[in-house]
């Protein structure tokens, strides 16, 4: 009876000890906005990186981040390797997004695709992401668990614009004016916070429903900050393994002198042809 109840009293230890990852839905600061973007670095991400650096420092915003999946290839093009560094450099957040945009059944594979992307990151901005979000956000009960292990947070989302949906709004303009009226709806709640899935391979995002946001949908004014991902969980810190943050220099000295902080050249490379 003895060894029964030792043994019964190790097998609830361990098992309150285990904690699986779960997907983390929402932030849990309080008035802020964070919004992330998919899929990318491609054709338009630079494009967005310098609308918020230059233009609106103050403002932070996420990617998860692909190395091979619309061609060219991230791995292959200095251009989106250059907006990963100044994104990087200013306090936007890079996470990953897996390397080729999908998870393996095999848990060894998967790994190796986390640790190929991971390894990007790192070689183009000098750090490794903790963050992740799943493509389509599709991540099993496996998949889960074994992110917890490697010590990742599992990222969704509460407010997805559905911009990647150009086939069922069947007109770009029709796309633009569909995910801004989802968004004034969704906004007009004025919840705690938001956590919104956008694409920044899309470029009536880029150029229309991002700057939409930031600039009329009246979040500002209604006291919202937009944060990176890691900031709207209290987690500034924990965005890379280094615990490094970035950015907040930059920002103080745009905002005593107006001078632009020019993001540091990187050479192209390509790791994986």
């Amino acid at each position: 009876m003895k060894c029964l109840s030792v043994t019964y009293l190790a097998l609830i230890a361990a098992l309150s000890g285990y904690v699986k990852s779960e997907f983390i839905k929402s932030c849990t600061e309080k008035k802020t906005i964070a919004l992330t973007f998919d899929d990318g670095p491609h054709e338009f991400t630079k494009e967005l990186v310098d609308y918020f650096v230059d233009k609106h420092p103050e403002d932070k915003i996420t990617f998860f981040q692909v190395g091979r999946f619309h061609y060219p290839f991230a791995v292959d093009v200095e251009e989106y390797q250059d907006a990963m560094k100044k994104a990087h450099d200013n306090g936007i957040q890079i996470a990953s997004h897996t390397f080729e945009h999908k998870i393996s059944d095999n848990m060894d594979e998967f790994k190796k695709s986390l640790d190929n992307m991971d390894d990007f990151i790192e070689k183009v901005t000098g750090d490794k992401p903790r963050y992740f979000r799943a493509p389509k956000g599709h991540c099993e009960e496996e998949c889960k668990s074994n992110l917890d292990k490697w010590d990742y947070r599992l990222i969704q989302w509460d407010t997805d614009t559905n911009d990647w949906d150009l086939e069922g709004s069947g007109t770009e303009k029709q796309r633009v004016e569909d995910s801004i009226e989802f968004l004034k709806k969704r906004f007009a709640e004025e919840k705690d916070s938001y956590l919104v899935l956008m694409h920044d391979t899309e470029n009536y995002t880029v150029r229309e429903i991002a700057p939409w946001i930031i600039e009329k949908s009246g979040m500002k004014e209604k006291g919202y900050r937009f944060v990176t991902v890691a900031e709207c969980l209290g987690d500034k810190k924990g965005m890379y393994r280094s615990g490094k943050t970035y950015g907040d220099e930059k920002l103080s000295d745009k905002m005593v002198t107006g001078n632009e902080t020019l993001s540091s050249h990187f050479s192209p490379f390509s790791l994986y042809s």
